[in-house]
């Protein structure tokens, strides 16, 4: 039954990391844009008020996913707990610096290399 429950941790572990970086690379691939939009109305000699509307809302979609990789952190932080409670052991095999506590609460966290 442990080996068991060990083989589903780490199916669940695996798409946890991988959500996480999905995540990531869409934050990155936003803020990227977010760069491009008023560089290219600099470039192209636009008046500020062409394309205000695809800012705010590419803006706003940042948000929007920082605010979704804050869940994907707690429910990170979740399923550790979980682990924990049922008896399983911590694997590391992710990344090497980890925080304990959740980020955004207004305490320190501690960190711990895993």
């Amino acid at each position: 039954m442990r080996a068991q429950r060990q083989a589903i941790a780490h199916s669940v572990a695996a798409r946890l990391f991988a959500a996480e970086e999905a995540i990531d690379l869409a934050l990155a691939r936003i803020a990227e844009l977010n760069a491009a939009l008023p560089l290219a109305r600099l470039d192209a000699r636009l008046a500020a008020s062409i394309g205000q509307d695809a800012i705010l809302t590419s803006a706003s979609a940042m948000v929007l996913v920082a605010e979704t990789r804050d869940k994907i952190v707690a429910t990170h932080v979740n399923l550790k707990k979980a682990s924990d409670d049922i008896g399983l052991a911590e694997v590391s095999y992710g990344d090497l610096l980890k925080v304990d506590g959740k980020l955004g609460s207004g305490s320190q966290p501690c960190l711990r290399v895993a």
